[in-house]
């Protein structure tokens, strides 16, 4: 998986739908903290890793962690993952993992679901059945409305040869950056001849459901700079526990 530039996605996302749904995009002041409020998510009903529906509004009075992974990926996906499993210690020492809730939702939904995505989460360390992280699926109209419509993430499928050839482009401009490459099972088993271009973000949304923070780069965020976060967002907010 290559990483896309979140901020280039929203000025493009900005510009295209901007006079149309300006309201949507612009950023509020809140008197009960410094976050401004950038979006609203939609309610939603999902399919988990465990196959069973889920309804956004179960998520509601929760924070919730979001981001975006690729069963298959070999880079950024991996290491988000490490980093959701290493959260939900945390929070389960803080004992807020009731709190708050872990979600991703799969930008592969055309060739992945619920199979691929419980042994994904299983071969980084989570137990499948510990719903504290909801891994979610659905149709990819339903998938593409949630993630680009409402988080502002990009996602594409490309070839592996048409991935090759941006990579060579890219070296002979010198701007090639690689991605970390890490280790995963099932890419390996099952091969696939394609690649899932998206932007390798977290969002945080609070507990009525509005985007309060986005992070571009996930797999660098650290767990103090999230717990700060959920902190402010949650009613029981302390200003003595944000340092």
């Amino acid at each position: 998986m290559r990483r896309v530039s979140l901020y280039i996605s929203i000025l493009i996302l900005i510009a295209c739908v901007g006079f149309f749904a300006g309201w949507h995009l612009r950023p509020r002041a809140n008197k009960k903290d410094s976050l401004q409020v950038l979006g609203k998510i939609p309610d939603y009903t999902l399919t988990n890793q465990l196959g069973q529906q889920v309804s956004s509004k179960s998520f509601h009075g929760k924070v919730r962690v979001v981001t975006f992974l690729f069963p298959y990926c070999q880079g950024y996906c991996p290491l988000i993952a490490h980093n959701f499993v290493s959260l939900e210690q945390n929070l389960k020492a803080s004992k807020m993992a009731d709190k708050v809730q872990l979600v991703a939702f799969n930008v592969d939904p055309d060739s992945t679901g619920p199979k691929q995505m419980k042994a994904f989460q299983q071969q980084y360390g989570w137990n499948p059945t510990d719903t504290h992280w909801q891994y979610l699926t659905g149709k990819p109209g339903e998938i593409h409305h949630i993630v680009t419509g409402s988080y502002y993430i990009d996602y594409q499928r490309v070839s592996e040869a048409s991935e090759d050839q941006e990579i060579e482009k890219e070296k002979k401009a010198g701007t090639y950056v690689p991605d970390p490459v890490v280790a995963n099972k099932l890419a390996d088993e099952a091969q696939p001849n394609y690649d899932i271009v998206h932007n390798d973000a977290l969002a945080i949304v609070d507990t009525t459901g509005h985007i309060r923070k986005i992070f571009e780069d996930a797999d660098r965020v650290s767990n103090q700079q999230i717990m700060d976060v959920i902190y402010k967002l949650l009613p029981s907010y302390n200003d003595t526990r944000i340092h």
